[in-house]
């Protein structure tokens, strides 16, 4: 393979490879299946007094 046929390679597929990606972060992190995991992950952050103060 040649450097010009790489560098077509790369401009062809980087995008839609980078897009596919881009696309599968989407649809996990808008999942309403994973909402409640998602929560609970944020929250624990916090520490258990301030958690439960905020409540």
């Amino acid at each position: 393979m040649s450097h010009e046929t790489l560098v077509l390679f790369a401009k062809i597929f980087g995008p839609i490879w980078m897009g596919g990606f881009f696309l599968i972060v989407l649809i996990r992190a808008y999942n309403p299946k994973r909402r409640a995991e998602q929560e609970r992950i944020a929250r624990s952050i916090l520490g258990s007094e301030t958690a439960e103060g905020r409540r």
